[in-house]
C-alpha cells in the first residue's frame, strides 16, 4: 500500500542511512523547506553535494521505502519523525535530536511526566537496592521511566515499573528486533504488556555496536525533565547520560555512596561538582519536581516452580551458577533472566564468583 506521507517517507529513508551522521542529516534537510522536495530533480545536485557518497544509498532507500514502511507496519513498529505531534516535546529542544524515533508499544507514554533512571551495569547489592527503592517510589508517584535498557540499574529500573503497574521506556541502542542483552527478552515482553514503550533511532535489523550507546543516551535524557543516578563508576558510561542532561537543562539527582567503593566514584565526583543534585530519599525528588506520591499496596511477589526449585537449592547454601544450571535445566538466558528478577525481589543476592544465596 502507498499511502505514507511524503515528508515522512523522505525522513525514514534519510534515517536508514546508517553512516550518515545526524548533524549531515539536518544539514541537508536546512537548505529545503519541506523534506519532500528532496525527491524533486532540482534537488538531486544539493543531494549529492551534501551527502557526497553517501547520496547513491539514500535514493536507493528511497526507492524501496514503501517496502520498508510496510514491513515496520507488519511489525507494529511507529515511526515518529521531528515533525510529528508525536514526537516528544522536550527532545525537540535537543540540537542533535533523531530525525526518526522508531516506536513499539504505547506511545500515549511519550506524553507523561518522565524519569530517566541510568547507572553501573554492575551495581553492588547497595546500589541495586537505591535504584529499586527509588524507581519503585518514581514509578507509585505515576511518574514514567526512562532508560537505557542495559544490564544492571537500567534493568533495575525497567522492572521496578513493571512491578508496580507503571509505564516504561526503554531506549535500546539498536534496531528493535534486536534484543540487548538477550537476557533482557523478558523485560521487553514485560514493558511492552505493562503498557510501556520501546524506542531507537536505529532501523529494524541493526546490531548494538560501540559507539551506539553514547548517541542512545541523549535520547534517555532528552525524553525525560530529570535524571536519577543511583551508583556510577569513574568510567561508566552513564555519566554521558548526567553531562548531556546538563546541558539540556535537565535536574538531575545523585544519591552519595560508600567512599571506599570505586562503583560510587563517579557519582560521589558529580555529587562534589554540583552537590545540590544530592538525593538521599525518592521524596527528594520527588518533592522538587513538585510531586505528590500515592501510597500503593505492594503485591506480593509471585514465586513459580522453577523459582521455587531454586530457592529451595539455596537453602543448603551458596550454589553457583553453573549448579543452578544443572539443578533447573535452564538456558544459560532463561536462568540469568529468573536470577535477575528474585535478585530485585529481595529473595536473593549475587556474590563474588557467581554464586548466589538467600538474601
Amino acid at each position: 500500500m502507498d499511502g505514507f506521507d511524503k515528508n515522512t517517507k523522505i525522513l525514514v529513508a534519510l534515517s536508514l542511512v546508517e553512516e550518515l551522521s545526524v548533524k549531515k542529516k539536518y544539514a541537508l534537510l536546512e537548505q529545503f523547506d519541506e523534506p519532500c522536495e528532496l525527491e524533486e530533480t532540482f534537488a538531486r545536485g544539493i543531494v549529492e553535494k551534501t551527502l557526497g557518497d553517501h547520496a547513491k544509498e539514500f535514493y536507493a532507500k528511497l526507492e524501496r521505502i514503501d517496502d520498508s514502511l510496510n514491513e515496520m507496519q507488519k511489525r507494529d513498529i511507529h515511526r515518529i519523525t521531528f515533525l510529528d505531534d508525536e514526537y516528544p516535546e522536550s527532545l525537540s529542544d535537543v540540537y542533535d535530536k533523531p530525525i526518526v524515533l522508531f516506536a513499539k508499544g504505547n506511545i500515549e507514554a511519550l506524553k507523561m511526566r518522565t524519569i530517566s533512571v541510568v547507572g553501573t551495569r554492575r551495581p553492588t547489592r547497595y546500589g541495586a537496592k537505591v535504584a529499586e527503592e527509588f524507581s519503585r517510589e518514581f514509578a507509585r508517584a505515576g511518574l514514567c521511566i526512562a532508560s537505557g535498557f542495559a544490564r544492571g540499574v537500567d534493568g533495575i529500573a525497567h522492572k521496578a515499573c513493571i512491578d508496580n503497574n507503571s509505564a516504561t521506556i526503554a531506549v535500546f541502542a539498536c534496531g528493535l528486533d534486536v534484543i540487548y542483552p538477550a537476557e533482557h527478552r523478558g523485560l521487553a515482553d514485560g514493558i511492552l504488556a505493562n503498557g510501556g514503550l520501546l524506542i531507537s533511532e536505529y532501523p529494524l535489523g541493526t546490531k548494538p555496536l560501540q559507539y551506539h550507546f553514547p548517541d542512545r543516551n541523549r535520547i534517555v535524557s532528552g525524553i525525560s525533565e530529570a535524571v536519577f543516578l543511583p551508583q556510577a563508576a569513574k568510567k561508566s558510561g552513564s555519566l554521558i547520560t548526567m553531562r548531556l542532561a546538563i546541558e539540556q537543562g535537565k535536574e538531575i539527582f545523585v544519591v552519595p555512596g560508600n567512599i571506599y567503593d570505586e562503583e560510587n566514584a563517579g557519582g560521589n565526583e558529580l555529587l562534589r561538582e554540583i552537590p545540590h543534585a544530592l538525593a538521599i530519599s525518592p521524596e527528594d525528588v520527588l518533592d522538587a519536581l513538585h510531586i505528590q506520591r500515592e501510597v500503593v499496596k505492594k503485591e506480593p511477589v509471585q514465586i513459580g516452580i522453577v523459582e521455587s526449585q531454586i530457592l529451595d537449592s539455596l537453602h543448603d547454601g551458596e550454589r553457583h551458577f553453573e549448579e543452578l544450571l544443572a539443578d533447573t535445566g535452564l538456558n544459560v538466558a532463561d536462568l540469568t533472566n529468573v536470577l535477575f528478577n528474585l535478585e530485585i525481589d529481595g529473595l536473593i543476592v549475587k556474590t563474588a564468583g557467581n554464586y548466589y544465596s538467600l538474601a
